[in-house]
């Protein structure tokens, strides 16, 4: 499934990025604050993360407790779309200590039985995405409660 590329402002849609989780992301069972085994997890998702580069640039991560049924979403970032492999990774696998990734709040949920997963976007050009990161922020601050800086 490849996500949708919206050209310019006009197709911003945050619709389009918060319309649910393209992407489940695998943890094994035993994954806990005190045990957290990256290469385990990078193993288990090896294809997924591989097919991430060139695919989007702007995501938004989601949670979804253990009986229930709908994602929510709780994060929205962008990177170039060439190191979004690499920031996903930083999200949910293990922190580059330079970076502000949500790697304590993903590991709080996982360990408490929750699901994680995300969806992209893909904005031309490249040079909006922030822009884009920005607005789908601002209109969805309430829904958003792991975005806390800005």
């Amino acid at each position: 499934m490849h996500p949708p590329t919206h050209t310019g402002p006009e197709g911003l849609a945050s619709a389009a990025l918060l319309a649910g989780v393209q992407h489940q992301f695998e943890y094994p069972p035993e994954c806990s604050l005190t045990h957290w085994p990256v290469t385990e997890i990078k193993s288990v998702n090896a294809t997924l993360l591989k097919s991430l580069r060139g695919r989007g640039n702007v995501y938004a991560l989601y949670v979804r407790g253990k009986n229930e049924k709908h994602w929510v979403p709780v994060y929205v970032g962008q990177r170039k779309s060439v190191s979004l492999r690499e920031r996903i990774s930083h999200h949910l696998i293990s922190k580059n200590e330079r970076t502000g990734s949500m790697l304590a709040a993903v590991k709080t949920a996982v360990a408490a039985g929750e699901e994680i997963g995300f969806s992209l976007i893909k904005v031309q050009p490249e040079s909006l995405r922030l822009f884009v990161e920005e607005t789908i922020i601002a209109s969805n601050k309430s829904r958003l409660p792991w975005n806390t800086h800005g």
